[in-house]
């Protein structure tokens, strides 16, 4: 047994050390606050799991260990300790690694016993409520001249000495000795302690085993996965260890990445790289799906990583092509949607059981056709609305892949010819204002039927003009420019009473052509699509889709809870029926495992959504809101 202000001092001073198997510090201001509730009413809070060796090879976070031996290294209690140093010591450990706004500014109410963070509007001139780190820090003699007028005084200073002395509160110690302990025994141990608290999930406890063997893996995966950011694709820790998994051992799940040795770890994530890139230049470049909203079934690239690493690179055009049919149809169908682990082993498997890339090809389009029944596209397909939906992802590819022309330029849409980093807009063919005063909802006004792409500066020409007016002139003016982009020639469907006939008319054609297109690639027509792109370099970006306002607010959404301490949520997330893997619905933005995984209810937020998808996300214990302000609020009150 240990007083809390001996430990915190030991870990100042890095006699108590952090292994750098550990993850980082993922606690949220409610996990920090309830901590104080209990230690204020003398609840208990655990033991901490300390591992006491004079092994040289077991690396530490925040720096090189001190030369004395043997050294304490905290295997469970990171969370809790990490969240008392900061607010007690004011600042963040040596080990630090996370966001620290969770337990900045922490405030305690002497009158109602309440701890929340700082919040200037209620805080401000009231005098109850006492910073926790100031406390700490400086003693309370500046509590006394604050308080020292009040009725309450001496109830508010024996609060406040309760305060103070949860720093002499003694904590249980257990340790992991003996010199034969190995650090594989060791990660086990840490993987049991941590099956409570805030749980480790799958890709956390592969990291946590690789990264005992081989301490530099976390940045090396750090770097690769902010590499991608930056080039517009936001891929995960997990996602990066799944590929590793199926170019290294063929298999699916995390535990088979459990006894690899860290040499065949680094070679697995320099494959990973290689093959993840090269997967992404041909996606992007042939698909023209060249940025994160846009590419769908990212868990597919573990399998065409996998199909690489057993095939190597060098693909004729038709094989590449053909592979590119079945990724197409991977994403428009959700096959990884759903048990994407069962799904992901039945591919692997596939693939080292083949005997040649043609066979081993042919194999996975079987495979997609037996289990999805059919894979032509048809009108019903269209039928989404907002761009979380898949097939604003296989409109976005129709425009860059075929011969799609700019409505009022007449130029091709195409890579090839707007350059790099051009930026096509988001237009809808009947404007938005249009059919909100002629009273249409916001589902038939977000249709993918009533979308395409154009310039910027061709968007802006046309701003809110009667479809009937805008669009015989750049017919008149560019001859074919909109069959080019899929839209009904004949007058009469570019009136507002006939619009629901626009709409079917247009999805019968998108669909018609995305099965010319699909077909194209499987039977080699490449000289009717887009100029071919290889490169063995590091992915380009060329052309980005502009935002609209829905999409604006949900990444600003985004922006803030992950300001907040929050991990971002799922934009366009497939809320999924286990029992067969069909889609019910699509959320606009979602937290499946709550705002802090395993530590609240899932949650959602549906902007304009239609009762059924309200339904579904009730039935499915989601807690959802209609409502930015509302969903703010939530978050807020969680958070203080």
């Amino acid at each position: 047994m240990e007083p809390i202000s001996v430990i915190l001092d030991r870990i100042d001073t890095r006699s108590i050390l952090l292994p750098v198997f550990q993850r980082g510090y993922v606690w949220s201001g409610e996990q920090v606050r309830n901590l104080f509730y209990s230690l204020y009413h003398e609840h208990p809070i655990g033991s901490l799991l300390i591992w006491e060796t004079s092994s040289p090879s077991v690396a530490v976070k925040g720096g090189e260990p001190p030369s004395a031996t043997p050294v304490q290294l905290l295997l469970d209690g990171q969370q809790r300790m990490t969240s008392l140093f900061g607010v007690i010591k004011g600042r963040k450990p040596a080990f630090f690694d996370g966001n620290s706004k969770a337990f900045e500014n922490l405030y305690f109410n002497v009158e109602e016993e309440e701890f929340r963070f700082h919040q200037p509007k209620i805080m401000n001139g009231d005098h109850r409520w006492i910073n926790l780190s100031k406390l700490y820090i400086e003693g309370s003699s500046w509590v006394i001249e604050l308080l020292k007028d009040a009725e309450q005084f001496g109830k508010y200073m024996s609060r406040v000495n309760k305060l103070e002395n949860i720093t002499k509160k003694q904590m249980h110690i257990d340790k992991i000795t003996g010199e034969d302990r190995t650090i594989d025994e060791v990660v086990e141990i840490f993987r049991q302690v941590n099956s409570s608290g805030t749980k480790l999930t799958q890709g956390d406890l592969a990291l946590a085993k690789i990264c005992a063997n081989w301490p530099e893996a976390r940045d090396i995966i750090k770097l690769m996965i902010t590499t991608w950011r930056e080039q517009g694709f936001n891929f995960t820790h997990e996602w990066l260890l799944h590929v590793v998994n199926a170019i290294v051992k063929g298999e699916a799940k995390f535990s088979h990445l459990h006894d690899l040795d860290s040499m065949t770890i680094e070679k697995g994530l320099h494959k990973a790289e290689t093959y993840a890139n090269k997967t992404l230049n041909i996606i992007s470049g042939r698909l023209g799906l060249d940025h994160d909203r846009v590419l769908f079934a990212k868990p597919a690239i573990s399998t065409i990583a996998s199909f690489y690493n057993l095939y190597g690179l060098n693909l004729t055009h038709d094989q590449r092509d053909k592979l590119l049919f079945w990724y197409a149809h991977a994403g428009m169908w959700g096959r990884y949607s759903g048990a994407s682990d069962a799904t992901l082993g039945q591919d692997l498997t596939i693939i080292q059981k083949s005997n040649s890339i043609d066979e081993c090809i042919d194999a996975l389009i079987e495979e997609m056709e037996r289990s999805r029944g059919s894979i032509r596209v048809t009108e019903q397909d269209f039928l989404g609305s907002k761009v979380s939906a898949r097939f604003y992802a296989v409109l976005y590819m129709l425009t860059r892949m075929g011969k799609a022309l700019d409505l009022v330029e007449g130029i091709p849409l195409t890579m090839h010819h707007l350059g790099k980093m051009a930026q096509l807009e988001k237009h809808h063919i009947f404007p938005k204002a249009l059919l909100k005063k002629f009273k249409f909802d916001n589902n038939d006004i977000n249709a993918i039927a009533n979308y395409c792409f154009l310039t910027k500066e061709s968007n802006l020409k046309i701003k809110d003009r009667y479809p009937a007016e805008y669009l015989e002139e750049c017919e008149l003016a560019h001859p074919g420019v909109l069959e080019s982009q899929w839209i009904p020639t004949e007058p009469e469907l570019w009136e507002i009473e006939n619009y629901f006939d626009f709409l079917e008319t247009r999805r019968q054609l998108l669909a018609s052509a995305t099965n010319d297109l699909l077909d194209g690639l499987k039977a080699d027509s490449s000289e009717m699509y887009a100029t071919d792109y290889e490169t063995n370099s590091v992915y380009q970006r060329s052309v980005s889709i502009a935002t609209d306002e829905e999409e604006v607010l949900l990444f600003e959404i985004n922006e803030w809870v992950t300001s907040q301490g929050i991990q971002a949520g799922i934009i366009g997330y497939e809320l999924v029926d286990p029992s067969d893997g069909s889609i019910i619905c699509v959320f606009d933005l979602a937290w499946p495992e709550g705002l802090q995984a395993e530590l609240s209810e899932p949650i959602a937020l549906l902007i304009d959504e239609d009762i059924e998808v309200l339904e579904a996300a009730g039935k499915n214990g989601y807690r959802f809101y209609t409502k930015t302000e509302d969903f703010k609020e939530y978050v807020n009150k969680i958070l203080s």
